[in-house]
């Protein structure tokens, strides 16, 4: 059976495949969500779940097969985020001040 898992940080989807048959006609049962909001089930925690031992075959654009909710580990997030992008900010930050200063020093003395 395929599986497909979309990418939020490069966009499209990763296929999987397990080993796991099913009828031609047979319906899969249905996932158990859990309401994470007043309104229901965030859209991105949507889908059932990987099985065990499923491989990795391939990328695309569209999903195929059926749809699991997409892994947060990878998420790499906005440029800057993180503890080392904290830390980029904050040097960037000061650097920026003591130039600033420098300039409005120069500026002054002229």
């Amino acid at each position: 059976m395929i599986y497909s898992q979309w990418l939020p940080d490069r966009g499209g989807y990763a296929y999987y495949e397990s080993s796991e048959r099913r009828g031609l006609g047979d319906d899969l049962p249905v996932p158990r969500l859990r309401s994470t909001t007043a309104l229901g089930v965030a859209s991105t925690d949507i889908g059932r779940p990987l099985p065990l031992g499923a491989k990795i075959i391939g990328y695309g654009p569209v999903a195929r097969g059926s749809i699991v909710p997409f892994d947060r580990s990878g998420l790499s997030g906005a440029p800057g985020s993180g503890t080392q992008g904290n830390l980029l900010l904050g040097i960037l930050g000061i650097s920026s001040a003591v130039f600033s200063a420098f300039l409005v020093r120069r500026w002054r003395h002229s």
